[in-house]
């Protein structure tokens, strides 16, 4: 019995200590990212906007084959989920543009509903804590819809702000 909890607690150990340090990796890829990419993730959900037509849902920077990329989800005219992925050297680069097919409902109807951009809730973040955005998405935390922005402030931390998607606040 006793070699039985051992074993298990030592798997326990194990796999929040994996946890632990791909969230660490994460982080680091995303430092990385951030301070090789040529422009920032205002300006590529900008290009998704302007270039693909597309109302932008979420996005963030991540890394590909150790070279910085965004990946931005959207809904287009015709109400299709697209995702693309796009250097972050060069935004006129699309490695991947991808139909997900029909927009769910729920996404659609978040998208009606925000009354602010997206881009103007990532500078209402930025407002309230300096740094770099690496993330956002547009999403409902008990009937409240936010933009969740994930900012790599000064100190390499990651911190998020929601901001209201109705309102243009910050939401506590």
């Amino acid at each position: 019995m006793q070699r039985t909890l051992s074993t298990t607690a030592l798997a326990l150990t194990l796999a929040l200590a994996s946890l632990s340090g791909s969230a660490l990796a994460s982080t680091a890829d995303k430092i990385a990212a951030v301070q090789a990419a040529r422009f920032d993730l205002a300006q590529a959900i900008q290009s998704a906007q302007s270039q693909h037509g597309l109302k932008v849902l979420k996005a963030e920077i991540d890394t590909k084959k150790k070279q910085p990329i965004y990946e931005v989800s959207g809904i287009n005219a015709q109400g299709r989920e697209i995702k693309l992925k796009f250097s972050a050297l060069d935004a006129a680069k699309v490695m991947e543009n991808k139909d997900d097919g029909a927009a769910e409902k729920k996404d659609t109807d978040r998208l009606g509903a925000a009354k602010i951009g997206i881009n103007d809730a990532i500078a209402t973040a930025l407002k309230h804590t300096p740094g770099k955005a690496i993330d956002v998405d547009l999403d409902d935390h008990l009937g409240v819809l936010t933009y969740d922005v994930k900012i790599l402030n000064a100190a390499n931390t990651e911190v998020e702000v929601r901001v209201n998607a109705v309102e243009g606040n910050i939401h506590q």
